[in-house]
């Protein structure tokens, strides 16, 4: 949370100057651009509902206010600018949505979050972040890159679904949220898939995780440990109810394909997952967890899924 900690006065900021005013005269809802024209977006709230297509370039923080539901038609290009105000290596621009965002591109037309750099990588850009959001947002056939994390769902409900994400340094990450994340790819990432709250529910199902350096990365936020449940020994896993992860390709990701942070103490259901071996001491050598660090607790991986799972990964992969 710590890039979304250090923006939040630049937030309020946005609020109370309220830059709304359309863009070239286009009405409110209207910020499409000409099919031969590319739409320049500085930081500001979007009050009402409005419909994004063709190439968007986006250089601060864009707001979509509570009041407002964001459509992106499908084959549009969402471009963010590199600055970085506050000089932490991580690039300032991002898509934050309060109220609620459809994006939906098809297998030929997908939705595309990328750097607008000419020479891009990641970090250039922070995060399409959907933040404390009542609405049933939808993600499908999207692609995300160069992000300081492609994705992040935090206190709302979402679905992620055939979606790609790559050269981000997290592919997604997710709090407190009711999530459902399906046949997705999270390839070439410094973290495919992070979390830091453990309450859900949460499904992550049918997604290839495979090339990161670590595939996916639990650290529970402090209130968990103290406020909502306490960790024991009695080989129960904490997850049953709040989070599923299952179905999954899980392999060949460099460090770890799955690895538990510090304070994470409870057991972790990860059943029904390929790892890439059906051999007990190769998929533990790619698992970080009370094997490595008596603290932390233990990942239940067994029984496994011994071959490839076919259905996993975006359907126009298949």
């Amino acid at each position: 949370m710590e890039k979304l900690i250090n923006r939040n006065i630049y937030l309020f900021f946005l609020f109370f100057v309220a830059i709304s005013v359309p863009l070239s005269g286009r009405a409110a809802g209207d910020q499409s651009p000409a099919s031969d024209q590319t739409l320049y977006l500085l930081g500001q709230v979007i009050k009402t509902d409005t419909t994004w297509s063709g190439t968007i370039v986006i250089e601060g923080v864009v707001v979509i206010g509570r009041a407002a539901t964001l459509t992106i038609a499908p084959g549009t290009a969402i471009r963010f600018k590199k600055i970085d105000r506050d000089h932490d290596n991580i690039g300032d621009s991002e898509l934050r949505i309060l109220g609620g965002i459809i994006a939906e591109g098809t297998a030929d037309n997908p939705i595309t979050f990328a750097s607008a750099e000419a020479n891009p990588a990641p970090r250039d850009w922070s995060y399409l972040l959907i933040y404390t959001s009542g609405r049933p947002n939808r993600i499908n056939f999207c692609e995300f890159r160069h992000g300081f994390s492609g994705l992040q769902v935090q206190f709302s409900t979402a679905s992620v679904k055939n979606s790609l994400f790559t050269d981000n340094n997290e592919g997604l990450r997710f709090g407190r949220a009711d999530l459902d994340v399906e046949n997705n790819r999270f390839s070439a990432n410094n973290i495919g898939v992070r979390f830091t709250r453990m309450e859900g529910p949460v499904i992550i199902r049918h997604n290839e995780i495979t090339k990161n350096k670590i595939g996916i990365f639990l650290v529970p936020s402090g209130q968990n440990i103290r406020d909502f449940f306490k960790p024991d020994r009695s080989g129960r896993a904490w997850n049953t109810g709040r989070l599923e992860v299952s179905g999954n390709n899980i392999y060949d990701n460099l460090a770890y394909n799955l690895s538990l942070g510090e304070k994470q103490l409870w057991n972790l259901d990860m059943t029904g997952n390929y790892w890439g071996s059906d051999r007990d001491e190769l998929i533990e050598a790619k698992i970080f967890d009370r094997h490595r660090d008596d603290s932390l607790g233990k990942v239940i991986y067994k029984p496994i899924v011994e071959g490839k799972i076919p259905t996993a990964g975006p359907e126009v992969e298949r």
